[in-house]
């Protein structure tokens, strides 16, 4: 079940880019994310490199499908409470860009336990 929740997630992602009616920016300040859930999502995708450094070191793949399954519950969560659509246009721009930001972690994820991140 792990693999199709995390696929899941991975394409849940990709909807919301999809379907908000604007284009990413990379230039936004996401410095407006001051909510405790985005706080943590954004702590949680910071952590990325040192799992993998950690799963490399250690030949433990089993860390970074305990990463995967955190960082989708936690976006799952976010999800319902952080809106894009419907929020005030920069608040929006930025939640996307989290969003987006944990889509490009998550799928490396995915990649790296050899399973294609789906888009749909």
């Amino acid at each position: 079940d792990t693999g199709p929740y995390l696929q899941y997630a991975h394409a849940r992602l990709c909807s919301i880019e999809r379907n908000c009616g604007f284009e990413l920016n990379p230039e936004i300040d996401v410095s407006r994310l001051k909510e405790k859930p985005a706080i943590a999502l954004i702590d949680m995708i910071a952590q990325y490199p040192d799992v993998v450094k950690n799963a490399l070191q250690t030949l433990e793949p089993c860390t970074i499908v305990t990463y995967a399954m955190k960082l989708s519950h936690h976006v799952s969560v976010t999800l319902e409470t952080l809106w894009v659509m419907g929020a005030e246009r920069q608040l929006a721009e930025a939640r996307l860009f989290m969003y987006w930001a944990t889509r490009i972690t998550l799928g490396n994820s995915l990649k790296l336990l050899g399973l294609k991140p789906l888009e749909r």
